[in-house]
């Protein structure tokens, strides 16, 4: 069986003689591959290397602690869902369940408030302390809607970004971890992305300056739990 030819290509030239005796054409593209040898890196040598992300990055989530920086209304909060106060180092999440509400795939969270089980007359009787806060990351978008929802600034993006794991089970990170990881992440850049009431400067929000109005409804509007939540209230 032979060779059908089909037609030449007009737009490409044959070879001349000289080119095919010199190797112009290799010669060309070892030109090329010098050229940028010589040229400053911009890709790294991941895991050995590593990439400090801007500070609004949406990497993997934290839970902040109580410092002393928390926002006004943050004993307003605590007291309206029944939270025990919480002390310098505990958690600053109130179990209020926004972030979850304002999730796009609300699976990704398991929150529960237990009661204290004290004397009538202590005074934390009646109280809650978060027992459970699983996020499961293998199913979240990183759209950083549940860090808007969250009225104490608790749930927060840090600039980590390494996922890997060897087990989907690696991927659900319980409270103690969010914590650890939002500790780490504040000691060194939170000084970056919050103010000294956690509040995000205007040039690190998620939306710009072109969704203000959409920003605003959040504002105004912060989510409610759905029917599909009342097992969880």
């Amino acid at each position: 069986m032979g060779i059908k030819k089909v037609g030449l290509n007009r737009n490409v030239q044959p070879q001349t003689l000289t080119e095919k005796i010199f190797f112009l054409d290799f010669m060309k593209g070892l030109k090329t591959t010098i050229k940028h040898l010589f040229r400053k890196v911009i890709t790294v040598d991941f895991p050995f290397e590593l990439v400090e992300p801007a500070p609004r990055f949406r990497g993997v989530h934290g839970l902040r602690n109580v410092d002393g920086t928390e926002k006004e209304d943050f004993d307003a909060w605590v007291k309206k869902l029944k939270i025990k106060p919480p002390e310098m180092g505990e958690t600053r999440c109130i179990a209020c369940k926004f972030c979850q509400a304002a999730c796009p795939v609300p699976e990704i969270f398991i929150i529960k408030a237990e009661k204290l089980d004290v004397p009538e007359d202590h005074p934390h009787h009646g109280l809650k302390v978060l027992s459970q806060f699983d996020m499961d990351l293998s199913k979240c978008m990183f759209c950083g809607l549940c860090t808007l929802a969250c009225p104490t600034v608790c749930i927060i993006h840090t600039d980590v970004y390494d996922l890997s794991s060897y087990t989907r089970r690696g991927w659900v990170l319980n409270k103690e971890t969010l914590s650890k990881i939002a500790d780490d992440f504040i000691a060194r850049r939170g000084k970056e992305k919050y103010d000294e009431k956690s509040h995000w400067p205007d040039w690190q929000k998620i939306w710009d300056e072109a969704d203000t109005a959409r920003a605003k409804a959040w504002d105004n509007n912060p989510p409610k739990l759905g029917p599909n939540y009342a097992d969880q209230q």
